[in-house]
């Protein structure tokens, strides 16, 4: 009888003793509790927060999910989803900018960043429905230009900030789904100068910062930029011609193993003589080896693929009238979604077909009568623009970049080439964190949970950072992270969260009375991880 009253239950404990630390240190709790003035809120908050690092349900499902880990890990207490509904809205409520900031600090102060080189780039979060009678204090949910290619979808456009110590985001805002780049970068500039309290940082950004305006502000607040110079810009022409006409001599700057290739070197040359944007400010021309080699490639291959898309198109099968016009539409169009507009010409041609059409109805008979009919049937006359080619050619591997740095060209090249690390932190949110989809219907409780993305964002960075940092420190060049026990240089939060996801505590009851707790044991990755982050394996152990 008594063997039939033990029971085992099994409590899940993942990767939250990790994060729960890091929570910890950056303060999230009483952060939180401070700006809305509610610490049971603040509590369910921090449940969904861990909720969007591990596994990102919908709210009704969090506090299912909660239940299944060892008690207050997740959250003290249980938590539904009115509870959670209602703590998302006293985080839009409450004065966010405040909050960030006291975030952002204490999490330099914590971590020791370094902020003397900030990177900013946008994205773009699709969401599926109607949004109809939106908020409007709230983020706008519109149809935009869609990065995940998806037009036919609303969206909001996420900023985000990081540094170049680890990328670790230090800012971050929701803007309606139709507001373009150009436009917020003075005010995420100025945001990021009140947080720092002074102007003296890098501020790095793709080419939609580099216009009159913006480059003037910052340079007149005496702050500091690099950013990419557009095609568009009269500069770029002005130098492709030069370099057509052969007046343009490289230097050398610069010999690394190439991105994409391990085997292979990437030379980096920077082209010699001042050059300026009309503004004043310093152009720097820069010609990669290797990135001349994927401009070819890549151009031949938008070239390859147009024509074979023109040459099966099937202009009698086409919808609408056949008209010049319209079959030119078609055409323009098919060649831009193909990025091929400049290299591509097409030539739209009449053929006059004779054709004979019986008089009377019926089978035709050998009396039957016949009426000539001349109809006049479009051809595409397709071929390719040798000129043009010739000057993309010619432009292969080169690209220009603008500062108003006094820093040398090589170092300017290599600030520059940390921006891809940002486009990690979008792809961060957007497959470990799974932003999207998102199943809420109040465009207020959506901003609220792009703040809580941005935290995420912010404890899954700040994790990297520990684990690469100790790695380099104590000379570690691999850790088996990776499936199969493979090796990783650089070990991300999906790796941690993958090998601690299994990790579970087991307690033994009679009846309702715990008798004995037992812990899954530590594998030696598992125990290597938390020794490198400085947390005591004692805390995966069975407990009391």
């Amino acid at each position: 009888m008594q063997e039939k009253r033990l029971r085992l239950r099994a409590l899940r404990v993942g990767a939250l003793p990790i994060l729960n630390e890091f929570i910890e240190r950056m303060g999230l709790e009483q952060e939180l509790t401070l700006a809305l003035k509610n610490s049971g809120y603040a509590n369910a908050l921090l449940a969904l927060l861990k909720n969007i690092l591990v596994e990102h349900n919908a709210l009704y499902a969090v506090g299912e999910w909660a239940a299944l880990y060892d008690g207050g890990l997740v959250a003290e207490g249980k938590i539904g989803d009115d509870k959670l509904g209602r703590a998302l809205d006293r985080l839009f409520a409450a004065d966010r900018a405040t909050l960030q900031t006291g975030i952002v600090l204490a999490a330099i102060k914590g971590f020791d960043l370094k902020l003397d080189q900030i990177h900013n780039d946008t994205t773009s979060v699709t969401v599926t429905g109607i949004y109809e009678g939106q908020n409007l204090k709230a983020v706008q949910l519109k149809r935009g230009h869609s990065k995940e290619r998806r037009p036919d979808l609303k969206q909001l456009v996420y900023s985000l900030c990081v540094t170049s110590d680890g990328a670790v985001p230090v800012h971050f805002k929701a803007y309606d789904g139709n507001q373009t780049d150009d436009g917020i970068h003075l005010e995420t500039w100025s945001r990021l100068r009140t947080l720092l309290q002074h102007p003296r940082f890098i501020y790095v950004a793709d080419c939609k910062l580099c216009t009159e305006k913006n480059l003037r502000t910052i340079d007149g607040e005496r702050g500091f930029f690099v950013t990419v110079v557009p095609k568009t810009r009269s500069e770029v022409a002005a130098f492709t011609d030069a370099v057509l006409a052969g007046d343009v001599r490289w230097e050398e700057i610069l010999r690394k193993r190439a991105d994409r290739d391990e085997k292979a070197f990437d030379v980096i040359e920077c082209a010699v003589g001042p050059y300026h944007l009309r503004e004043g400010f310093t152009l720097y021309w820069y010609r990669s080896s290797q990135k001349k080699k994927r401009d070819a490639h890549d151009r031949g291959a938008r070239i390859e693929r147009t024509i074979e898309r023109l040459e099966n198109l099937d202009l009698r099968r086409m919808r609408g009238p056949k008209t010049d016009a319209a079959i030119r539409s078609r055409v323009d169009q098919i060649i831009a979604q193909h990025g091929a507009t400049e290299w591509i010409a097409v030539e739209i041609k009449w053929d006059a077909v004779e054709k004979f059409k019986a008089i009377t109805r019926g089978k035709p008979t050998a009396n039957t009568t016949f009426r000539r009919i001349i109809q006049r049937v479009p051809r595409l006359h397709i071929g390719t623009d040798a000129e043009n080619i010739t000057r993309s050619a010619a432009m292969d591997g080169i690209f220009p970049l603008t500062t108003n740095t006094k820093e040398k060209p090589v170092d300017v090249f290599k600030i520059y080439k940390y921006q891809p690390r940002i486009e990690k932190r979008h792809a961060l949110l957007k497959s470990t964190l799974e932003v999207a989809p998102i199943w809420l219907k109040k465009n207020t409780r959506i901003e609220a949970l792009m703040f809580l993305a941005f935290i995420a964002q912010m404890v899954a960075a700040l994790i990297e950072r520990a684990l690469r940092q100790k790695m380099l420190e104590k000379n570690i060049a691999l850790l088996c992270s990776l499936p199969e026990g493979r090796p990783s240089k650089a070990p991300t939060i999906e790796q941690v969260l993958r090998l601690f996801e299994h990790q579970t505590k087991h307690a033994l009851y009679e009846g309702d009375r715990l008798v004995k707790q037992f812990a899954d044991p530590l594998t030696p990755v598992q125990s290597q991880i938390l020794h490198l982050l400085s947390i005591s394996a004692t805390i995966y152990g069975p407990g009391k």
